[in-house]
């Protein structure tokens, strides 16, 4: 993909307005306070909670652990493993703890990770001990946790308005690094300005990746979370004009899923020849331990790697809590894990930061095509009206790790690498910054 001029995604930018200016500075504000404040986290996720319920006709509920952190779960829902599940032993306690097995509905990790469903009585909180006192014996349970993208990740007002980026003339090239974006999916509309126009749309069938944008409720406002897909998609583009981009749905009402969702989505698009997976969503996790069914997916994409002689790598968003508390799935060390930076290139105070980061983007006032339609006033007290062909700024560190992902692909493109390779040598252009891993110029902030 190339802009009017040749020269690239930022050629020619007229100057951000004072309204964008004052926007993004927003977003940076609630970044920071939304760390800070319980009274927000609580309506953060009981709009999520809601629209979660609403659109797949299942619960979620929060679980409180010891030291006062909160994780949002999937009702009545806990993963073992398949080894746990295949014990004598362990299998008997989890039936007298009226547990039975379900459907996983996830033929990509089913034969590692078994779905297990409490009786309608059973608490969140006699779930949790059950788990506790598994893996006091030994065995691997969880759970099923809830992976959002935000807004538990990001500021709840959303994106800003933006002016707009030069026309797309040329699309992606056939032999082009596959970047695949595991998020709300893509918007339906094609726009006539050719950003993301090659993009696969799928309105049906098990690989839907259509975001609906106004269904949670059907109010003629946008949904909380709606566009997101999109416009990491977009941030894809800008910095990987030429890369094949494909969008996978694993994130639904609320901009929610469960790690079964992520996981299997994670499998998919390894599978159909993703280089390089983008996750712009995460969360904590009960006893700070990595997801039992991402783990088993990332197994599955060591075992496509192995089997196709490729490199696939994930990227991951480091999260936005402004600590050190692991974000999971970018914590794990098969991931890379991305945290953001100012516009000024220094250290975000709201990026959540640590040793298990792995490098830093600019994370403040990205801008990227977004989505037609209008912000409620529930989530931000200064709504925009996004016309077709919009384009947004937004801030959070969903936004710094594509733009890995795009730099990687550009690597393995001039290069003739696989990603990991890639992704070593960018990384190695970067400067360090203790606990934000290498800090890289990618895409300019606001």
């Amino acid at each position: 993909m190339s802009t009017s001029d040749g020269t690239g995604a930022d050629a020619q930018q007229s100057r951000p307005s004072s309204r964008e200016r004052a926007k993004v500075r927003q977003q940076v504000t609630e970044l920071v306070r939304s760390a800070r404040e319980p009274a927000l986290q609580r309506q953060v996720v009981r709009s999520v909670t809601a629209r979660y319920r609403a659109r797949c006709d299942r619960t979620l509920e929060t679980v409180t652990q010891g030291d006062g952190t909160s994780v949002l779960v999937a009702t009545r829902e806990l993963l073992v493993s398949t080894q746990t599940w295949a014990d004598v032993g362990a299998r008997s306690y989890l039936e007298a703890r009226r547990l039975e097995r379900i459907e996983l509905d996830a033929p990509e990790i089913d034969d590692k990770i078994v779905l297990l469903r409490a009786a309608d009585d059973v608490s969140a909180d006699e779930l949790h001990d059950t788990v506790a006192e598994l893996r006091l014996r030994g065995f691997a349970a969880s759970q099923n946790q809830v992976m959002p993208c935000g807004p538990i990740m990001k500021n709840l007002g959303g994106p800003a308005l933006a002016h707009h980026l030069p026309v797309v003339e040329h699309g992606p090239l056939p032999d082009a690094p596959h970047v695949a974006v595991i998020d709300t999916g893509i918007d339906e509309r094609v726009r006539t300005d050719g950003w993301l126009v090659d993009v696969p749309r799928h309105t049906s069938g098990p690989d839907t990746n259509i975001d609906p944008l106004d269904i949670d409720p059907g109010d003629g406002y946008l949904d909380l979370c709606a566009g997101h897909g999109t416009f990491v998609a977009g941030v894809v583009a800008r910095v990987a004009p030429h890369a094949r981009i494909t969008a996978h749905r694993a994130l639904l009402g609320g901009g929610v899923g469960t790690e079964v969702d992520v996981a299997a989505a994670i499998v998919r698009a390894a599978q159909q020849g993703a280089d390089i997976i983008n996750l712009s969503l995460g969360s904590p996790t009960l006893y700070d331990q990595p997801s039992l069914a991402v783990e088993a997916a990332l197994e599955r994409v060591e075992e496509i790697e192995h089997a196709e002689g490729r490199e696939i790598l994930v990227v991951a968003a480091a999260g936005n809590a402004g600590d050190t508390r692991p974000m999971w799935p970018a914590a794990f060390r098969q991931v890379v894990a991305v945290a953001a930076l100012t516009a000024e290139h220094r250290a975000a105070p709201w990026s959540s930061h640590g040793f298990w980061v792995d490098c830093s983007a600019v994370g403040e006032g990205i801008q990227a095509p977004f989505v037609k339609g209008k912000e409620s006033y529930e989530f931000t007290a200064d709504p925009d009206d996004f016309p077709a062909d919009a384009f947004a700024r937004w801030s959070g560190t969903s936004f710094a790790a594509p733009q890995v992902a795009g730099a990687v692909a550009n690597l393995m493109r001039e290069k003739g690498i696989g990603a990991r390779t890639a992704y070593a040598q960018l990384r190695a252009t970067g400067r360090a910054v203790p606990d934000y891993g290498r800090a890289l110029h990618i895409l300019p902030g606001l």
